[in-house]
């Protein structure tokens, strides 16, 4: 095969050729392999039977990693498999939805406005886009936005996957429309690319207003990780600028907000809201490592493109989901009329697009563990007296 030339359609509008799949194997149809690089593959699957019946994923394979995307569920990524030593890593979480649900069968306009939580199981997921905070109501109790949007639940309606040997990169996009009539009309590209070699992959979206008017957006990423990463002992590095408790249950654990403690049936979650500290450019990241010191998750992005971030910890019984969320984002996930009100719903006017980067670098030893808080310590020295807030405030905490 040629591969300067591969590229594959799963599904497209008419200019392009369909690609007609039939029969997969229990183990999932291998679409590309490359013989210089036998550790390189893709492949995809699709899940029979429950909830999941009808979700395609696409792993995409090197020497290093293994990433499962769900282009079904938004171009969600389930997990992330690292090769670190002898071992094998899973990066993502335990939650109680135990496979990915199809979005059919998560009731996003139920009465209480949770319904999302029903498919919420994924290492990355997007909030957004009309609204991505907590659900709200009207004066009547009628729901008018949902907890954390639509997006996550939204199908790709075109999928293209690349092989690009130049960069020696495979690069899977999917375009998601989110729209409705009298109100908004955006599309998001999302591109994953995952290197021929090596422990680390982008994201790289693109938000695109459709539509003759302007549109109204709000976008968080919820990265979440659980076991054997964010467990007993483990360490989260955060570089900031300013920090805020949400919540009087978060203030109370303020001084313990980088540390990780033994899962605790009943705890209840806890929130902290910040703005970061990054150099001139505007690069920053943050970084999470396991207990041992021997492993850990950077996710590296840009100010510029994400002014806010959220650290969510959520350490209660491991059967009940044992989970904490790195979370870049560009306004904070109150209701849609309190970011409003203090001026976090972003505009795009017409034909204007937003572009959103997310790295993902991953450590597998202790001297790699220990250059990732250093690039973290040394983002601080840009904000040397941060502002640390010990109650929420009224403009940042609903």
């Amino acid at each position: 095969m040629n591969t300067e030339n591969f590229k594959y359609f799963m599904f497209s509008n008419p200019k392009n050729v369909p690609v007609d799949h039939v029969d997969f194997s229990p183990e999932g149809e291998v679409i590309w392999q490359f013989p210089d690089f036998p550790k390189l593959r893709v492949l995809r699957k699709v899940f029979q039977g429950g909830l999941s019946a009808g979700v395609e994923m696409f792993i995409l394979e090197n020497d290093a990693i293994s990433i499962s995307i769900l282009p079904t569920r938004g171009m969600g990524i389930w997990h992330v498999d690292v090769l670190s030593g002898e071992e094998t890593v899973r990066v993502g979480w335990k939650s109680p939805v135990r496979f990915p649900v199809n979005p059919a069968y998560v009731p996003l306009e139920q009465a209480d406005g949770l319904g999302w939580l029903r498919g919420f199981n994924e290492l990355v997921a997007r909030c957004g886009l009309e609204s991505n905070g907590a659900p709200e109501f009207s004066e009547n109790g009628i729901l008018k936005y949902p907890l954390h949007g639509h997006i996550q639940n939204t199908p790709a309606n075109e999928l293209q996957l690349e092989i690009d040997p130049e960069r020696e990169e495979i690069r899977l996009t999917g375009y998601i429309d989110e729209g409705r009539l009298f109100f908004n009309a955006l599309t998001l590209k999302s591109v994953v690319t995952i290197p021929f070699s090596g422990a680390s992959f982008k994201v790289d979206d693109t938000i695109i207003n459709r539509s003759e008017r302007s549109a109204e957006l709000e976008l968080l990423y919820h990265v979440n990780i659980g076991q054997p990463v964010a467990d007993d002992g483990a360490r989260i590095e955060i570089p900031f600028k300013k920090q805020v408790p949400r919540c009087s249950w978060a203030a109370k654990n303020q001084k313990e907000y980088m540390k990780y403690h033994a899962p605790v049936v009943g705890e209840p979650e806890m929130c902290y809201f910040y703005e970061l500290s990054a150099d001139d450019a505007g690069n920053t990241q943050t970084f999470l490592h396991n207990p041992v010191g021997n492993f850990g998750i950077a996710l590296a992005f840009n100010k510029n493109e994400f002014p806010y971030f959220c650290q969510w910890k959520a350490q209660h019984g491991a059967a009940d989901g044992y989970v904490t969320g790195m979370e870049p984002c560009i306004n904070f996930p109150n209701t849609r009329s309190f970011e409003q009100k203090n001026g976090r719903v972003a505009v795009l006017n017409s034909g204007e697009s937003r572009h959103f980067g997310l790295e993902f670098r991953f450590a597998t030893d202790a001297q790699q563990v220990q250059k990732e808080i250093e690039k973290v310590a040394e983002l601080q020295t840009f904000s040397p007296n941060p502002e640390i807030r010990t109650e929420p405030t009224l403009e940042w905490c609903e």
